[in-house]
């Protein structure tokens, strides 16, 4: 008889957790469409498998292998910053404290009074790499004569935007997205740009106009026109907070979207049942002992006409293959045996398989055992 062992439980729970994780990294990275073509990839070839379509099963192996490659070295970034996120007591130096917001600041207020244009991104949880283009790799701690000098108009690099994750500068001279929507006849090159990457994340975006001599705040497509550097850190601190960053990343860690959490379920029951549930082309003879249970009391096994059982078990090489035979036993029941020669008739539930296993036959199909009653532990006393 197949049974729905704890272990098949745990297996299922692994796999729907491990497609959950997976489905929620490359939706934050934008790669879901990525991984749903793995995982078709990935089911096709194992059903393919069980139904022996060798050279279909070989060609869909290869793609998933190609799609994984694709997946690692396309968001090779992203994958970086997932793995980071593990480093819970390393990630306080990547805490936006406030002197880089004061820093970023005074650099843009700078820039305006001084009506030097300027673009300055800030990172926040989504990752803007694939919204992004262009861009020197910089590397460097925020400070304010930094920032000032990259915008410099002899600057080769005062063009583009400046990318701030964290307290660090990572690139400069970045292209960033326009925006689609229609905007104020004054914005300029710098601000359709801005409104255009916060619309398609959470970067917090700060453009200084060299025309009116201005510093606005950018964010959820939304722009601000700062007054004063007070203003602007207060703004800048209400938008990327050091001590509530860690809550909101906890948070969101620990909310589970039903749509992801159901989808990782109905994949899992699918990849699970397709592996288990249908029928193998291979079979495998294994030799298993037999296991008498619920013995009458005050009688004992004298003699039994085998010891053990061939039986015929069918399933994909795969399940075979993983699966350790070796503990499979044929359990006999004697609860309605009497004293004397007793015949029990055999078939597939005396047997405990795994799923994905069938028992296509077994010999012999019945047992005889001769029971007696048991000796007697005390003595006459004379």
């Amino acid at each position: 008889m197949t049974a729905i062992r704890w272990q098949s439980a745990v297996d299922f729970v692994a796999l729907t957790v491990a497609i959950y994780l997976l489905l929620r990294w490359s939706r934050e990275a934008r790669a879901l469409r990525l991984a749903l073509s793995i995982l078709a990839l990935r089911l096709g070839a194992v059903l393919t498998g069980q139904l022996d379509l060798l050279i279909t099963t070989w060609v869909l192996d290869a793609a998933t292998v190609v799609a994984l490659l694709a997946l690692v070295v396309g968001f090779q970034p992203e994958l970086r910053r997932a793995v980071m996120r593990l480093d819970l007591p390393g990630r306080a130096a990547h805490e936006r404290q406030l002197p880089v917001l004061a820093a970023v600041a005074a650099a843009a207020l700078a820039l305006a009074k001084a009506r030097c244009g300027a673009l300055i991104v800030i990172v926040q949880e989504d990752s803007i790499s694939e919204l992004v283009t262009g861009g020197v790799a910089v590397g460097a701690r925020v400070s304010p004569e930094l920032l000032q000098a990259v915008f410099q108009k002899d600057s080769p690099l005062h063009d583009g935007a400046v990318i701030v994750d964290g307290d660090q500068i990572t690139q400069a001279g970045v292209i960033l997205p326009f925006t689609q929507r229609p905007a104020p006849e004054h914005y300029g090159t710098r601000h359709r740009a801005g409104i255009g990457l916060t619309e398609r994340s959470d970067a917090v975006v700060l453009v200084v106009s060299e025309e009116r001599g201005e510093a606005t705040l950018m964010r959820e497509g939304h722009a601000e026109v700062m007054a004063d550097a007070e203003a602007l850190v207060s703004a800048l601190t209400t938008e990327t907070p050091a001590d509530s960053r860690r809550t909101r990343k906890a948070g969101s860690a620990t909310r589970v979207p039903f749509g992801l959490a159901a989808a990782s379920l109905a994949l899992s029951a699918l990849m699970w049942s397709t592996t288990f549930l249908l029928p193998g082309k291979s079979v495998r003879v294994q030799t298993v002992p037999v296991q008498f249970t619920n013995v009458p009391t005050a009688l004992t096994i004298a003699d039994q006409s085998a010891d053990s059982l061939q039986v015929w078990l069918r399933a994909t090489d795969f399940v075979l293959g993983s699966m350790n035979l070796a503990g499979l036993v044929a359990r006999c029941d004697l609860a309605g045996a009497h004293e004397g020669m007793n015949v029990i008739h055999l078939d597939a539930s005396v047997f405990d398989v795994p799923p994905g296993i069938k028992v296509e036959g077994l010999a012999p199909h019945e047992l005889r055992v001769r029971l007696v009653r048991a000796p007697s532990n005390t003595s006459s006393i004379r």
